[in-house]
């Protein structure tokens, strides 16, 4: 192994100049320090591979010293050593946890002294190519977790992989519809052709973009549809999709053909349909809002998502994605997450799912620096709540009993709602509401499930 670079911060001069004669003499370059404020300036002007440690100094204690290297982010790219001379079985085992590799005490013996240096760097350059390594995984398609529901849920997406019909994704916002249908086209033999993203609000404003037209002239202009011949037509917020949208889907499915504007003949289309959903489509189609034939076309192979909250066992595995996602994707400097730390974010609900577990990571990457501490994660996760403008404990007396209970009442449900994505079945069974009469409750309450204030 190539000799590092190390930095001796050791308050006794006839210390230091030993180890760095000692040090130097096996190919080792060596910088020094005397105290706190040297040692600062020392791994900034030159960051080492290796930091030998005192534990007393005249200006700041090494444990100190040891805390503000975490929270620098020294020890993402340096091994720290302790060093004492009546230090205590507390004082090494408090530097164990904030990130030292080992403590030595004095009067420090020569082959120890090599060996644990030895040791420490090849620890370092481990750890280094590992993280380096998971930079260099190939894209992760499938769900991530070791759970049940999430096993259960990667050998469905691979099963249907194999075969063209459509399909419906339902579940909860957050919990990764897109990231799933998009899987399910990278595995599947329609993995080299296009695979085209389409919010079924947008249809009819682009409906021109989409579909293509035919001109006054004659000329034929195709659109972003002809494109995916051969690909994957994935529609989001599909209980949203117009009339125009719905019949235009109809004709995909069933004819395998779509018909660009002004014109009178069909164009065919080969393409999957994978239309997602947060509440499904049995209530649009009971209001009369959809179509039941299209449906029944897309209900064949349903999947639902379970949300984070179903299977939190899966959290530390998914904030080690995130982490190595950030530091790959967008070149953010690592931070640890001891166990401790994983298993609040274990106990937490995540209404917002995936997304609001991604975002936090990303947060705490770039507003921080070395171990993410529990007082952290706390903190972090009170300000994800949202902040309530009324104290609960305040009860408006102004009104009387029938309306204080209507306004409970549209508090608790439109919360429900919002928690589970406007999923009126799920409300109904988390409520413990029949779902016809969450149906009349909700109306007399003025809540509508698609858009809950």
């Amino acid at each position: 192994m190539k000799p590092g670079k190390i930095l001796i911060i050791d308050d006794e001069k006839d210390i230091r100049n030993l180890m760095q004669e000692i040090f130097e003499e096996e190919g080792y370059q060596v910088h020094l320090a005397a105290n706190g404020q040297q040692a600062r300036q020392a791994w900034q002007e030159h960051p080492a591979d290796l930091i030998f440690l005192d534990i007393w100094m005249p200006d700041v204690d090494g444990v100190s010293l040891l805390k503000e290297m975490r929270d620098s982010g020294i020890l993402t790219h340096s091994s720290v050593i302790m060093m004492s001379g009546h230090g205590t079985i507390e004082t090494a085992i408090e530097a164990t946890k904030l990130g030292a590799y080992d403590f030595l005490e004095k009067p420090l013996s020569l082959g120890k002294l090599l060996v644990t240096a030895e040791r420490a760097l090849q620890h370092l350059q481990l750890d280094q190519e590992n993280k380096h390594l998971k930079q260099k995984l190939p894209e992760q398609l499938l769900p991530i977790g070791k759970s049940k529901v999430v096993q259960n849920l990667r050998d469905t997406i691979e099963r249907l992989s194999k075969f063209t019909m459509p399909l419906l994704i339902t579940g909860e916002s957050g919990v990764g519809k897109h990231h799933i249908a998009e899987a399910i086209h990278k595995i599947s033999e329609r993995k080299t052709r296009r695979f085209y993203k389409l919010n079924a609000l947008d249809f009819d404003e682009q409906e021109r973009f989409i579909l293509g037209e035919k001109t006054p002239e004659g000329k034929i202009q195709q659109g972003e549809l002809a494109l995916v011949d051969g690909g994957t037509l994935m529609i989001s917020d599909i209980e949203t999709l117009s009339e125009r949208g719905q019949q235009f889907l109809f004709q995909l499915l069933t004819q395998k053909s779509y018909f660009r504007l002004q014109c009178d003949h069909p164009s065919p289309l080969d393409v999957r349909v994978i239309a997602l959903s947060k509440t499904g489509l049995d209530d649009v189609v009971s209001e009369g809002e959809f179509r039941e034939d299209l449906a029944q076309k897309l209900s064949v192979m349903p999947i639902f998502i379970p949300a984070l909250r179903q299977h939190t066992e899966d959290v530390p595995e998914l904030v080690e994605y995130f982490l190595d996602y950030f530091l790959t994707h967008e070149g953010l400097n690592y931070r640890e997450f001891p166990l401790s730390v994983k298993n609040i974010l274990r106990q937490y609900s995540w209404p917002g799912n995936f997304r609001e577990l991604k975002n936090l990571i990303q947060r705490l990457l770039i507003m921080g620096t070395g171990m993410v501490n529990e007082a952290e994660i706390k903190q972090a996760l009170e300000n994800a709540k949202p902040h309530e403008t009324t104290p609960a404990n305040i009860v408006d007396t102004s009104l009387n009993l029938k309306q204080a209970k209507e306004h409970f009442e549209a508090a608790y449900l439109g919360q429900l709602l919002r928690e589970t994505g406007g999923n009126v079945t799920e409300t109904a069974r988390r409520s413990g509401v029949e779902r016809t009469n969450l149906y009349r409750k909700l109306k007399s309450l003025g809540l509508d499930p698609k858009n809950p204030k």
